[in-house]
């Protein structure tokens, strides 16, 4: 098992490889200079982000950074009146704190499902094409999977 920082350090390492196939499949060199660094930072930070994602079932970094994440995105749908995102927001924000520790947020199909948003949500409210949030996605599901490697899962521990 890895502490937020191996995790942290799992989600860079897994990132390098990403990083390199994203740009190649999306063409992101074509891209003026701030925006390809831009792109790569967000990218960076999803990476990031669901290498922590997995533990926040149990009281750890990653979990408050996930809530505060969910509080501040919640507040923003309530303020703009987005009443039934903001309730659904809510409910899946407390599914893993009633779920024990290296459950559901630690299984292979959570790591798929969890980050879908990223590709539902541009098709849903921009009408954009799947591949819109598809860079997104990857990067979340390769945190998520540098997780379970960091975590040993992948090995059977």
């Amino acid at each position: 098992m890895s502490s937020y920082k191996g995790h942290l350090f799992g989600g860079a390492l897994f990132f390098v490889p990403l990083a390199f196939a994203l740009g190649i499949l999306f063409d992101y060199d074509e891209l003026p200079t701030w925006q390809y660094v831009l792109q790569l930072a967000i990218l960076f930070g999803v990476t990031l982000l669901f290498a922590l994602f997995p533990d926040v079932d149990t009281k750890s970094k990653g979990q408050r950074v996930f809530y505060w994440i969910f509080f501040l995105l919640d507040a923003a749908l309530i303020l703009r009146g987005l009443w039934r995102e903001a309730a659904f927001l809510g409910l899946f924000a407390m599914t893993p704190l009633i779920s024990k520790h290296r459950g559901w947020t630690h299984s292979l199909w959570a790591a798929f499902l969890i980050p879908l948003p990223f590709i539902v949500l541009p098709m849903w409210y921009a009408k954009a094409s799947w591949t819109a949030g598809l860079p997104y996605y990857l990067a979340a599901v390769t945190g998520n999977l540098s997780h379970r490697f960091m975590d040993g899962i992948f090995f059977g521990r």
